[in-house]
């Protein structure tokens, strides 16, 4: 999966990347069309990779270098399609040659600053001969056009041209001239393409640097930590950042919360409103996190690779294909099911499984898709909130409200003041029974409230 294709899977994921403060267009192409890091040597590099620039980052001496550096690939360009021109054999024009030479000349500069940075693992191709085609004067300016240099008689020509008595004259100079620059365009993309991978390789090593970079400041800037590369989830003190933000907006505050699981199927009960649904996101979003090699909003974090994570999260999905909301659930347990089945490391995480169909089908859905997930050693978390499971598993639950003795009523948006998130991990199989408690404490009227309990008995 590319970075692009995860913001469906995982909303809050655009919200990372809105926040990332990159130098070039190129960088964000870069990241947006990053692959899922799904080898665990690749992974552990990537992380070393930005380790290592954060120290460099927060090195006051070097900060001249790294403006620098920043201000160059702020300069740069996505040549990609000329490039492609060139090393196809085609003729380039003077923009295109411009394109190439500007490249040429800063990620020449970009490589001098990464040698002083002492970057050993990020290496650019000696952009020397490329500048020298280019550049025949020397000046070594981001600047091009057929120079007078380039040839002799181009240059005896333009000088007849200045000197021509009458339009005509000056035309026919200039005619003969066009003949020659056209020559010299031809010869210079010939001169140019044994040198379109170098340049290639440049621009796509300067487009890391800025993803690096950008992923520095956004660590210099959140509260998050790096991630290690286990066999099993513990996460401790994670928080969704989309959601804190939201939070702080309005004077509140989120809770972070700590889980730990193996190569398991969790099951996650508590009441509506007790965040079953955020902690999903949350683990959704720091598994997307760390297979894209980014630090985790959490206080640590262990975390297993695996081939893909598959979600089913919300209400969005009932818009799919036009299918009802648990038609696309079932669909992507099946997905999910289908997926373990063919080998593929996975992490499963689903919210409240049919929860639109009626209790005792739900129930056994649930049930269901819980011990298959255990005969297939499949790794997830599926939050309910029904009972009667008779399913073999570790059992979690969040503690839900804390209602202190002296609190009658609440207004509806104080009732997270109360709540408490964390999880506890539970052997039996009852659930929360809240939803009496709150409608009592939003002061709902008490003789529909006693029909409700009446008809349960």
């Amino acid at each position: 999966m590319l970075f692009k294709n995860a913001f469906e899977q995982q909303p809050s994921l655009r919200f990372i990347y809105d926040k990332l403060k990159f130098s070039s267009a190129i960088g964000r192409q870069y990241l947006l069309n990053m692959p899922l890091f799904t080898d665990d040597k690749d992974l552990q590099s990537e992380f070393d990779h930005l380790d290592e620039f954060i120290k460099l980052w927060k090195d006051t001496s070097l900060r001249p270098t790294i403006t620098r550096l920043v201000q160059q690939i702020h300069q740069l360009n996505n040549i990609t399609p000329t490039l492609v021109s060139l090393g196809n054999g085609a003729v380039l024009d003077d923009i295109q040659l411009f394109e190439v030479k500007k490249t040429a000349i800063l990620t020449e500069g970009i490589s001098a600053d990464v040698t002083k940075l002492g970057i050993p693992w990020l290496t650019f191709a000696c952009m020397d001969p490329v500048i020298s085609i280019l550049d025949p004067e020397h000046t070594h300016i981001p600047h091009f056009y057929i120079y007078s240099a380039y040839d002799e008689e181009l240059a005896c020509l333009r000088e007849k041209m200045k000197a021509a008595n009458n339009s005509q004259e000056a035309e026919t100079y200039r005619f003969q001239a066009q003949a020659i620059e056209d020559s010299l365009r031809e010869r210079l993309s010939q001169a140019l393409q044994p040198y379109h991978a170098d340049l290639s390789g440049n621009l796509r090593n300067a487009a890391y640097l800025d993803l690096l970079i950008a992923k520095t400041r956004l660590c210099c800037e959140q509260h998050v930590c790096k991630p290690l590369i286990g066999d099993r989830h513990s996460l401790a003190g994670l928080y969704n950042p989309e959601i804190a933000e939201a939070l702080s907006q309005k004077g509140r505050t989120f809770q972070p919360v700590d889980i730990v699981f193996g190569k398991e199927t969790v099951l996650v009960t508590g009441a509506n409103m007790a965040g079953k649904s955020v902690l999903l996101q949350s683990v959704a979003l720091a598994q997307y996190l760390f297979q894209f090699g980014f630090y985790i909003p959490a206080e640590s974090a262990t975390l297993p690779i695996v081939d893909e994570v598959i979600t089913s999260i919300g209400d969005r999905q009932s818009a799919l294909n036009g299918l009802s909301s648990f038609a696309v659930e079932v669909l992507t347990i099946d997905r999910i099911v289908k997926t373990a089945r063919a080998g593929k490391r996975v992490l499963a995480l689903v919210d409240e499984l049919a929860r639109t169909t009626n209790p005792d089908e739900g129930r056994r859905m649930v049930n269901g898709f819980v011990r298959i997930c255990k005969k297939l050693s499949l790794t997830g978390i599926v939050t309910t909130h029904y009972g009667g499971l008779d399913v073999d598993c570790k059992r979690l639950r969040v503690r839900g409200l804390q209602i202190p003795d002296n609190v009658s009523s609440l207004s509806i948006g104080h009732i997270s003041d109360y709540m408490d998130y964390s999880l506890v991990e539970v052997h039996n199989d009852d659930v929360p029974k809240e939803a009496f408690t709150i409608a009592r404490l939003l002061d709902v009227d008490e003789e529909f409230l006693a029909a409700c309990e009446e008809s349960g008995r």
